[in-house]
């Protein structure tokens, strides 16, 4: 079975912008709560503009990163090495599938580490703006660092051979 038309492909996609896609939706949900529904800030722990330029600066400083750090992790050969936990598939071409799966999702906790920690920030102090902010740039990470997947299956494969 070739890669392109490995059924993990869709899947992987459809997992890749979900997972960049959510800090979106949690932001569009911030900005509704504090515009409809007269959301306070809990408490202030640094002033708006420093938790701004902060927060951009950290932004700026993943979409520098995110494509070296993606070549890092999901390299064809440190992917092969990784092990995975439960059952083994029966086919390389179902062993390499999981292994990308399972190193995507690595490389996703990585990349939303950073959104994460805004929207912590947005919801402590009320800021609708930096919200869909944040939403708009794990978007941007979404295209910027998203990986070839088939290319990326089949690669591990041969390495799995090997």
């Amino acid at each position: 079975m070739s890669a392109s038309s490995h059924p993990a492909v869709p899947r992987l996609n459809l997992l890749w912008f979900t997972v960049l896609a959510a800090p979106m939706m949690i932001g569009i949900a911030i900005a509704l709560m504090i515009q409809f529904g007269q959301y306070q800030a809990t408490m202030e722990l640094l002033p708006q503009d420093t938790l701004r330029m902060g927060a951009l600066g950290a932004m700026a400083l993943m979409l520098v990163v995110a494509r070296p750090l993606r070549n890092l992790l999901l390299a064809p050969a440190a992917i092969a090495q990784r092990s995975l936990q439960g059952t083994t598939p029966a086919s390389d071409d179902d062993t390499a599938a999981m292994k990308v799966q399972t190193s995507m999702f690595i490389l996703l906790a990585l990349l939303d580490a950073v959104a994460m920690i805004v929207i912590a920030f947005c919801l402590m102090q009320a800021d609708a703006h930096l919200a869909i902010l944040n939403g708009i740039f794990s978007l941007i990470l979404a295209i910027i660092a998203k990986p070839n997947f088939s290319a990326l299956i089949e690669k591990t494969r041969q390495q799995l051979q090997r």
